[in-house]
């Protein structure tokens, strides 16, 4: 009987404990979002938050610290005589604890005491530095903002060369019976280093070329900025494998720190191949051969056969690095072109020299090329041959071309020709080519691209195949053959045209990972006269973002009455922004690159 009992009260305790038992909700008012992440952050009641409440009497202790802990958690941002009214109750069966804040009137900074001492003291940089900090006398103390400070200043000593900069003095006294407070830095940079003698490990390379690649000489100071700045552009050559810039600190001399450039070359040459299979071109193959150095002074050299069951060609190239050889280089060009499509049959031959050079992130490509060409229209065949000065300006904006969320590329081409210097005709010609890219959201992508050309040239007969425009094609308006869009002549065959104009707009929608799917519309033609018809082609397609770059597979339909309805299949592999670039250095830089040690031993 009496185990019955306690078998009874144990369940009758249970169940009252049970019916006691609820849910807590807390709730800030009074105060932003920043602070109230900050409040909860360090409220010891935030761990029974949306919990099961089943022992009231710690619920009430932590929650009679909630008052200090928010005093606490206001002080970051100035606030040090909030008020605040703290509320615990419970309604049913749950508890609701609740805390109205006002912050009140922020503490203000009444002395702002900032001092650089050593090498660093006559040192612009830093007076720079500190006229754009928020940091200022008579503004409220934001903890944030001067840890900030605190840390620039030590980043921007070891990015100026002050390897032993340190902070002598660094503190916040708050006043709170003035309720003002007085902020100390004290930055001694002591002494700045400077460049010493550069070498290099064993190399196939001069060193003088090698250290062309640098922006900074002996006496230079040191900044950690320029020696990862020419890790990065050694790396971006292609000639080596591994780059590795090591200041060596071990054999400083008074301020003056060696620098030692240790490198592995890559193999001196690339063989690539590969098969493939485009619409506009139909099977292809492709093999190629790259030196990547010719000699010790970084000279290039280039070739690439590439056959498909329209096209032929066969190109070389001999590279030779300018003075600067990041932004500046010259090349030597020889192409063999041989195209026998349903609508143009060309055979050209030419050879020319380009100068390259990068701006930021504009390159520009003045070339003087000389070409021969015969062009076979309607079963006539005429050769004609051009000296064409150009020039091209290009530029690419994006944070990944491989995988594009936002950016954009545009493309500027002039080139001409006249009688009097070893041409058939004279004419001029502009092509502009732009491509925009904007994310909605992580889902959708809307895409636009834009192509417009145009040629003022007195007898459009004499310009061979390669000067004249022509539409359609998988990047061109999809829904139509490959240059099968442009002016006929009586035989009805498209001969092309002295103007260009085509549009696309495209929405992607990602399904997975790596697969999506898109609908898009594309409308252009080539064209002689002001008036003239758009073609206009409508599809679906489906994307697979592979390693490499997107890969295209897409259907389209032609819209315009009298064109072949019936449906088009359109395959293309390439990034997803182009711009129209001939043989472009190499200057892209490495995401991280880094150094061995950046700072003197203590």
């Amino acid at each position: 009987m009496t185990l019955i009992r306690l078998i009874l009260l144990l369940f009758l305790s249970s169940t009252s404990l049970q019916l006691l038992a609820g849910n807590l909700t807390i709730t800030v008012e009074g105060v932003n979002t920043e602070q109230e992440l900050n409040i909860r952050s360090v409220l010891s009641i935030e761990q029974l938050s949306n919990q099961e409440v089943t022992n009231p009497s710690r619920l009430r202790y932590l929650h009679s610290l909630a008052d200090s802990e928010i005093r606490t958690a206001l002080q970051p941002f100035g606030f040090y005589r909030p008020q605040i009214t703290t509320e615990l109750r419970k309604s049913d069966q749950d508890w609701r604890a609740r805390y109205t804040v006002s912050p009140g009137k922020p503490l203000l900074i009444s002395e702002l005491d900032i001092q650089i001492s050593g090498a660093a003291s006559d040192d612009e940089t830093f007076q720079q530095l500190l006229t754009k900090s928020s940091l200022r006398q008579g503004q409220p103390l934001i903890h944030s903002q001067y840890e900030q400070l605190k840390k620039q200043l030590r980043s921007l000593a070891v990015e100026r060369g002050y390897y032993q900069a340190e902070m002598t003095r660094h503190r916040v006294d708050v006043n709170l019976s003035e309720y003002t407070a007085t902020v100390m830095l004290y930055l001694d940079s002591g002494p700045r280093f400077n460049i010493g003698e550069i070498t290099f490990a064993p190399n196939p390379f001069a060193d003088d070329y090698l250290r062309s690649y640098a922006t900074f000489a002996t006496g230079d100071p040191a900044q950690n900025s320029r020696l990862i700045e020419l890790q990065s552009a050694l790396i971006d050559t292609d000639y080596f494998r591994r780059v590795e810039v090591r200041p060596l600190w071990n054999q400083m001399s008074d301020t003056e720190v060696p620098v030692y450039v240790d490198l592995d070359a890559n193999k001196r040459t690339k063989y690539h191949a590969g098969l493939g299979y485009g619409t506009d071109t139909g099977a292809r193959a492709k093999l190629g051969m790259t030196k990547r150095w010719v000699n010790r002074q970084g000279h290039q050299f280039h070739t690439q056969l590439l056959t498909s069951e329209i096209i032929t060609n066969l190109s070389a190239e001999y590279s030779i690095p300018g003075q600067n050889p990041r932004q500046d280089r010259y090349s030597l060009l020889f192409s063999l072109l041989d195209e026998n499509s349903d609508s143009v049959e060309t055979r050209n031959y030419s050879v020319g020299i380009t100068r390259q050079q990068q701006y930021g992130s504009l390159q520009q490509v003045i070339a003087l090329n000389y070409q021969q060409e015969e062009s076979t229209f309607s079963g006539e065949t005429d050769t004609s041959h051009f000296l064409i000065p150009q020039i091209n300006y290009s530029t690419i904006s994006t944070e990944d071309r491989l995988h594009v969320k936002n950016g954009y590329s545009l493309s500027l081409l002039l080139r001409g020709s006249s009688k009097t210097l070893m041409s058939t005709e004279d004419f001029i010609q502009t092509r502009l080519n732009a491509k925009g890219i904007y994310s909605i959201n992580n889902t959708f992508r809307l895409l636009g691209r834009a192509e417009a050309g145009t040629t003022w040239v007195d007898n459009f007969d004499a310009l061979p195949a390669s000067l004249r425009f022509f539409a359609g094609g998988d990047n061109s308006v999809r829904g139509y053959d490959y240059k099968s869009l442009g002016p006929r002549n009586d035989s009805g065959d498209v001969v092309g045209g002295r103007n260009l104009f085509v549009g696309s707009i495209e929405l992607d929608y990602r399904l997975k990972e790596n697969w999506g799917v898109a609908a898009f519309i594309d409308s252009g033609n080539a064209f002689d006269d002001t008036e003239f018809s758009l073609h206009t082609g409508i599809g679906i397609g489906l994307r697979w973002f592979s390693p490499v770059g997107p890969v295209r597979f897409d259907l389209a339909v032609p819209q315009n009455d009298g064109d072949n309805s019936s449906l088009h299949l359109h395959f293309n592999l390439g990034a997803d922004l182009w711009a129209h670039r001939q043989n472009r250095p190499c200057l892209n830089r490495v995401q991280n690159p880094h150094l061995i040690n950046t700072r003197p031993a203590p």
